[in-house]
Order: C-alpha cells, then sequence, then structure tokens
C-alpha cells in the first residue's frame, strides 16, 4: 500500500477542562511538521457529547512511518508534545485501510457534516473473524441517507490498544442517529461477537492542515 501512504491515529482521553488547551498545542505542534518531507493532511476531531470517552481523535496521513520519524527530530515538537503528559492518555498507532464504503449519492456532501469514530479493542489474530460482521453492517448505513463514506483502518502493530478504527462521515447527527435506530442496524449489532469491546462517539473536525 506505499502509494496510499500509512494513517496515523491517535485517541485522546483527558479532562474536559484541557481539551481547548490541547487543541491549541496540537495545532502548535502540526504547524512545526506540516511543511516536513512525506507529511500529507492531518485533522482533528472533537467529540459532539461529553459522555463520549474519547475526547479527541487525530487522523494525520503520511508518505511512510519513517517520514514523521524524520519530521520529529524537531525540537519544538519534542517540548510541545510533552506538555500533555501529565494530564492525557493517548492511544495511537499506525494503520492501513482496510475496508471502505463511499456515497452511492446519499448524502449531500455539502457544509462540514459530522464524523463518526467507532474504536475497537479485539485479539489482532481474531480480525479477520471479525470483519465480515464489520462489513455487514457498514455496507447496511452505507445506504442511508446522509452518509458519506466510511474507511476501516487496520493497525499495522498488534500490539495497538485499538485494533480497528472506523471513520465514517455523514451530513448531520440527526441522519447518522436515524441510520444507527433502523431495526436492521440494531439487528446486526446485536450479534456482533463477544471478544470485540467497541468505543463510538460522534465528533466534529474542530483543526486541520
Amino acid at each position: 500500500m506505499a502509494d496510499d501512504g500509512i494513517t496515523l491515529i491517535d485517541a485522546w482521553e483527558l479532562p474536559e477542562d484541557r481539551i481547548d488547551e490541547t487543541i491549541a498545542r496540537w495545532r502548535e505542534r502540526v504547524g512545526l511538521i506540516q511543511a516536513a518531507p512525506g507529511f500529507r493532511d492531518a485533522r482533528l476531531h472533537r467529540r459532539l457529547f461529553p459522555e463520549s470517552r474519547l475526547c479527541l481523535v487525530n487522523v494525520a496521513h503520511w508518505d511512510s512511518v519513517e517520514a514523521r520519524d524524520e519530521a520529529l527530530a524537531n525540537p519544538g515538537f519534542s517540548a510541545s508534545a510533552g506538555t500533555a503528559a501529565g494530564y492525557a492518555t493517548v492511544h495511537g498507532g499506525w494503520y492501513e485501510v482496510a475496508a471502505e464504503f463511499r456515497t452511492r449519492g446519499n448524502g449531500s456532501g455539502e457544509g462540514p457534516g459530522i464524523t463518526f469514530v467507532n474504536a475497537f479493542e479485539l485479539p489482532a489474530e481474531r480480525i479477520d473473524e471479525f470483519l465480515p460482521h464489520w462489513r455487514g453492517r457498514a455496507e447496511l448505513m452505507s445506504r442511508a441517507p446522509g452518509f458519506r463514506d466510511n474507511r476501516l483502518h487496520r493497525a499495522v502493530d498488534p500490539d495497538t490498544r485499538f485494533q480497528l478504527v472506523s471513520v465514517a462521515h455523514w451530513d448531520s447527527p440527526d441522519a447518522w442517529r436515524t441510520a444507527h435506530n433502523d431495526p436492521r442496524f440494531q439487528q446486526r449489532l446485536s450479534t456482533s461477537p463477544d471478544f470485540v469491546l467497541s468505543d463510538p462517539a460522534l465528533f466534529r473536525v474542530v483543526a486541520e492542515f
């Protein structure tokens, strides 16, 4: 997948009163490395609802892991990153795209929309067993009004906390909620394997490069 590059996903747990500060520092850090060779883009997502465990999710695309490692040699980046260590827990990893669904004309594509992120914890050796379940649900959701696209990312390292991360875009929270509450989708959810733990939440993009 060299032509597709590689995706970095960081999921943050932190106190509500530190979110704005963390967003500002994220802008600072990415601003330092956005001109580095191999950097493609980065988007920081903030949860819509305070009950969601994951507060922020960063999705960045690079040509390679090595390109980002070289970019991180910037001393300003290291100094800024260190300030969050005392109050944030960050679950990060490198990912490749394992599956993808795109709109069939049912999403307007207008406006910023919202992002639905679902982070899955499961044994790396059972991913292939779970994929058909995810594909069946995602295919059903892809037919719903307001759906735009969905990418399932698979971790490169078997020790990564979230082995799979689904990132989907919708026209609005109401569009996603209507599709999620569809009895057909709920029936598929009820058959999800018990070896998978999921952490779903709605987000909006608050910063990007």
